[in-house]
């Protein structure tokens, strides 16, 4: 990748166009994390299960926050609280920080992933909540650290080449601010690197390419329209088809040596890896139905995630009024809707088809967060989600760093008070592989999960007593509306 000075000229066009930037880089990171938050809401669940499940329509983290629907799911989690999506992401942001941005490196984000299954996110106290089979059955392989994308890998052909699950592209949004300065093809190569350290399959990777370079796109004033989207989607799909066959031929496309299978080549030449009338098929959806993104056996493709984001993207576009190549796409006259307000009906739209809903929502609500930037994000989700303010602070590290924030920021809780002339990620016990805090012992584990397991229970029963509650409620509710219309039968008689 270039130089940080390198490729960010525009930055200096005009102190707008600056301020644009950070704003979209924090949109970018906490829109994934509500997309996430929200998305949380009916994962897993039928698209009939979820609107039944919540019959207001629409969702709300502050005060009063709406409640979860009480099933064995849902009672794992705080309400307001991200899943383990965002804190996979947030490993490649700490990761990048610890480094002080002059190093990108996969194998240390593939052992932050290994030390997240036992330990959680260490600097928030978060445990380690929702592990996708894939990442898991590869993160507990043995040798796993030595090489990461060739244990990947193995497992992707041990599964006979059929497994292409959404894993990586939850995580994969910060590499496009990250590679601000990058190119696109560096860009691709990068998004590529980190996916094969636990996603192998070609259509992980495809999504993964096209998501980053989407971000980048938007970051650097490249993407303005649907028909700039349309050139990033086409020119990923180009990219990946030629990063195959290098792989394929042993070229180390993968960014690390992984010896691959002989019949890839042949497999690929036959459409067998990467096929392009699937990969439009997702991304030229009209609807969100037409993903079937409830679908019990599939709802884990990536392909799923993927089309619904990008679908999400347009819709975005053309609600806020922008049509295809940047035009007004309103011809009634009707007002434009705030962006916050098309933030927020594109994120619930999405996340009433339920199916992986979180994971939907969160690739969704990075490209819609990164086009309509933070201040645009609706507030009643964005001011009360958990840990918005760290996650703030780590955006502002990470602007600084990229190049896209030259201003002082407030880093007490590593020097003591006061304002300090430049962060450095290497001196902020947040980005340390323990959090700062040390790993914790097997005793600690322990205590962890038997408090874990103790919350699940409280928040079971706690929402068994209020559903009882409204239940009686409403039954008594009944009863007088039956005493009431006696009444009036009697009168009228």
């Amino acid at each position: 990748m270039e130089s940080p000075s390198s490729g960010l000229e525009f930055l200096a066009l005009h102190p707008f166009v600056r301020a644009t930037v950070q704003d979209k880089i924090n949109g970018t990171i906490v829109g994934s994390a509500l997309g996430d938050c929200i998305g949380l809401y009916t994962e897993f669940l039928p698209k009939s299960v979820s609107r039944s499940a919540y019959p207001e329509g629409r969702f709300q983290l502050i005060d009063p926050p709406t409640e979860f629907r009480n099933d064995g799911h849902r009672n794992k989690f705080q309400i307001r609280a991200w899943t383990d999506d965002t804190d996979h992401a947030l490993l490649i942001v700490l990761s990048y920080l610890h480094h002080d941005g002059k190093e990108l490196s996969p194998k240390d984000v593939a052992q932050r992933l290994q030390v997240w299954v036992e330990q959680g996110l260490r600097c928030l106290d978060r445990p380690p909540c929702g592990l996708g089979r894939t990442v898991g059955t590869v993160l507990r392989n043995t040798g796993y650290l030595s090489n990461p994308t060739q244990v990947a890998y193995d497992c992707w052909v041990k599964s006979n080449r059929s497994i292409a699950p959404n894993g990586s592209l939850m995580r994969t949004h910060p590499l496009g601010i990250i590679c601000l300065a990058a190119t696109l093809p560096e860009t691709f190569q990068i998004a590529a690197n980190f996916s094969a350290i636990t996603h192998a399959d070609p259509r992980c990777i495809v999504a993964c390419c096209t998501v980053t370079g989407l971000i980048r796109g938007i970051l650097r004033g490249e993407v303005l329209h649907e028909g700039n989207v349309d050139e990033i989607i086409d020119k990923a799909f180009a990219w990946v088809d030629e990063w195959i066959k290098k792989r394929a031929g042993g070229a180390g496309a993968s960014g690390s040596e992984c010896n691959t299978n002989p019949e890839e080549n042949e497999l690929h030449e036959h459409g067998a890896l990467l096929e392009m009338e699937e990969y439009t098929r997702h991304v030229k959806v009209t609807s969100f139905e037409e993903l079937e993104l409830d679908d019990s056996q599939k709802m884990g493709y990536v392909y799923k995630a993927f089309g619904a984001a990008i679908l999400a993207l347009r819709l975005g576009m053309r609600q806020a009024g922008y049509g295809p190549y940047g035009h007004e796409c309103r011809s009634d006259g009707a007002a434009q809707q705030p962006h916050s307000v098309v933030f927020e009906k594109v994120i619930t739209q999405l996340t009433f088809e339920g199916g992986d809903a979180d994971t939907n929502a969160c690739v969704a609500g990075a490209l819609l967060g990164c086009w309509f930037g933070y201040n645009s994000l609706p507030p009643q989700w964005r001011d009360a989600m958990q840990h918005v303010a760290w996650m703030m602070g780590k955006c502002q590290a990470l602007s600084q760093i990229v190049g896209g924030e030259e201003l002082f920021v407030d880093h007490h809780h590593i020097h003591g008070h006061g304002l300090q002339p430049r962060y450095r990620g290497s001196e902020d016990p947040d980005t340390a592989i323990d959090g700062g805090k040390g790993l914790m012992s097997a005793q600690e584990l322990k205590e962890r999960d038997q408090e874990f397991m103790y919350q699940y229970l409280m928040r079971s029963k706690e929402a068994t007593e209020r559903e009882k509650k409204r239940s009686l409620e409403a039954g008594e509710k009944r009863k007088k509306t039956a005493r009431l219309g006696g009444m009036f039968s009697s009168l009228r008689g």
